[in-house]
C-alpha cells in the first residue's frame, strides 16, 4: 500500500481544498490529512482562523477523500507522522516549493499545483476590510504597521506623522500619510493611538465621537472617571475600544495563567511582577515626550497579578524615583499592595534593568517564575519538587511579546 500524507489549516474548507485533496489522494492508496491545531496555526503566524479545529478536522471527514485525520500540534511532527505512518509520499500545495525539501530524506516529497482565483484569505477578507489608521510613537506605529499584514481583512490605511523620517518610512511601504489626526479619522475605519498617555483621553473621544473603533496602547487613560466616560461613548455607538498590551493575548502567557489559575503550584502566596527597560535611560530635561515609567510598564506589570488574584487591591505602597525638576515623572516606582490578603509586588523602570520578571508567583514551597525575552522563541517552563522533574515547551507565536517561562522552583 502506497501511503501519502499532506497538511493544511483547510479554514473554509472551498473547491480549491477539495481539489487539492483528490490530487494527494490520486498520488497512493491511503491518504493522511494533517489539520493545524490553533496554537500551531499561530506559530505560523495564522492569527485569525475562521473556524475551530474540530469544525476543520469534521469538514476534511465530511470530503469522504481522507482515510485518515490527524491534527498536527508541533514543529517537527511531519518527521514523526512520516516514520509512525511509514509514508511513503509527502505532499502540499506548490506556494511552499522547496521548503519542505528536507523531508526528501525520508520519503518523496512532491508539490501540487494550487487552484487558482480561490483561497481561505480571500474568503475570510471578502467579509468586510477595515481600514486603519495609526498616530504616535514612531517606533511602536512602524511595528504595528508591519504586523497588519498578518491579519486578513485588515490594511494600513494611513499614518498621521509630522516626522519628516516617519514620513518616509512609511511612504515607503506604500501607506499614506496625513498631516493631521482629524485628516486621519476621515480616511479610516479605525485608529491606532500609540501617542502620550496624555494625549489619549481626547484622541479615543475624536475617534469615537467619529464612528471610529479604537484600540490604544495602555494606558488608555490616566482616571477612572475618563474611562468610564469612554467606555459608556463607545458602548453607545456601538464602537470596540480596546488596550493593546499584546502580552495579554500571548500563547505562551495563556499558558502561564492556565499553569498557576489551574492550582498547578498549590495555592499563591505572593506574587512579584518586574518590567524594566535600559534602553530607555533619561537624564534632566530630556523628558519631553517620553512616557514615564509607571505608563510604560506599569499595565504590563500588573497584568499577571490582577488577572490571577483579581483587582480589589488593598495597603497601597508606592515608592517612586522621580527628577527634582519634574515631580510626576517617575524613572523608578515598586507598588507594594496586597490582593485578597496576598502580597504583591509591581516595579516598572526605565534605564534600570531587574533581569524581568512578568510574573513571579510563589507557594509554601514552590514558585513559577516568568520572563519576559523579547528574542527568545520558547516558552519553558520547569517544575522540580523533591526527586520529581518535568520540563514542557511550548513554542510562542511571532507577533506577540514572546516569553519564557522559567522555573518552579524550591524556595529556601
Amino acid at each position: 500500500m502506497r501511503k501519502v500524507i499532506t497538511y493544511g489549516t483547510y479554514d473554509l474548507l472551498h473547491y480549491g481544498h477539495i481539489r487539492l485533496l483528490e490530487r494527494a489522494k490520486a498520488l497512493g492508496d491511503y491518504l493522511i490529512v494533517g489539520v493545524t491545531a490553533e496554537d500551531f496555526d499561530k506559530v505560523r503566524g495564522k492569527i485569525n482562523v475562521k473556524q475551530s479545529l474540530m469544525e476543520r478536522v469534521e469538514a476534511v471527514k465530511a470530503t469522504g477523500i481522507a482515510d485518515e485525520v490527524i491534527v498536527e500540534e508541533y514543529e517537527g511532527q511531519k518527521i514523526d507522522d512520516i516514520q509512525r505512518y511509514g509514508v511513503d509520499v509527502f505532499t502540499v500545495g506548490s506556494d511552499w516549493v522547496g521548503f519542505f525539501d528536507y523531508l526528501k530524506e525520508y520519503c518523496e516529497v512532491v508539490y501540487l499545483d494550487r487552484t487558482q482565483g480561490v483561497s481561505s484569505t480571500d474568503l475570510r477578507a471578502g467579509s468586510g476590510r477595515i481600514q486603519m489608521g495609526f498616530i504616535g510613537d514612531a517606533g511602536i506605529v512602524m511595528k504595528r504597521v508591519d504586523e497588519v499584514r498578518f491579519v486578513n481583512g485588515l490594511e494600513a490605511r494611513c499614518v498621521c506623522a509630522d516626522e519628516t523620517g516617519l514620513a518616509h518610512e512609511v511612504q515607503s511601504r506604500g501607506i499614506d500619510v496625513v498631516g493631521s489626526y482629524e485628516e486621519l479619522l476621515k480616511k479610516v475605519d479605525a485608529v491606532y493611538i500609540a501617542s502620550h498617555p496624555a494625549e489619549h483621553e481626547k484622541q479615543i473621544e475624536c475617534a469615537l465621537l467619529a464612528g471610529k473603533h479604537v484600540l490604544c496602547e495602555s494606558p488608555l487613560v490616566l482616571s477612572l472617571q475618563a474611562y468610564d466616560c469612554l467606555s459608556i461613548l463607545a458602548e453607545e455607538r456601538g464602537l470596540v475600544l480596546a488596550d493593546s498590551i499584546k502580552t495579554a493575548y500571548a500563547t505562551a502567557y495563556h499558558r502561564l495563567k492556565l499553569l498557576v489559575k489551574g492550582g498547578r503550584i498549590g495555592n499563591v502566596v505572593s506574587v512579584d511582577a518586574s518590567c524594566t527597560s535600559l534602553n530607555a535611560a533619561l537624564g534632566q530635561g530630556e523628558i519631553d515626550g517620553y512616557w514615564n515609567s509607571i505608563c510604560a510598564w506599569g499595565p504590563t506589570a500588573l497584568l499577571p497579578i490582577f488577572q490571577v488574584l483579581g483587582t480589589s487591591f488593598e495597603d497601597v505602597n508606592v515608592t517612586s524615583k522621580v527628577f527634582e525638576d519634574a515631580p510626576d515623572f517617575d524613572i523608578f516606582t515598586k507598588n507594594r499592595f496586597c490582593v485578597r490578603r496576598l502580597r504583591c509586588l509591581c516595579e516598572g523602570g526605565r534605564g534600570s534593568e531587574n533581569r524581568g520578571r512578568l510574573g513571579d508567583f510563589r507557594h509554601e514551597r514552590l514558585r513559577i517564575r516568568a520572563c519576559s525575552l523579547v528574542e527568545n522563541r520558547l516558552f519553558r517552563d520547569k517544575v522540580r519538587e523533591s526527586c520529581r522533574k518535568q520540563a514542557l515547551f511550548l513554542p510562542v507565536e511571532r507577533r506577540g511579546y514572546p516569553l519564557r517561562a522559567a522555573v518552579f522552583q524550591g524556595c529556601d
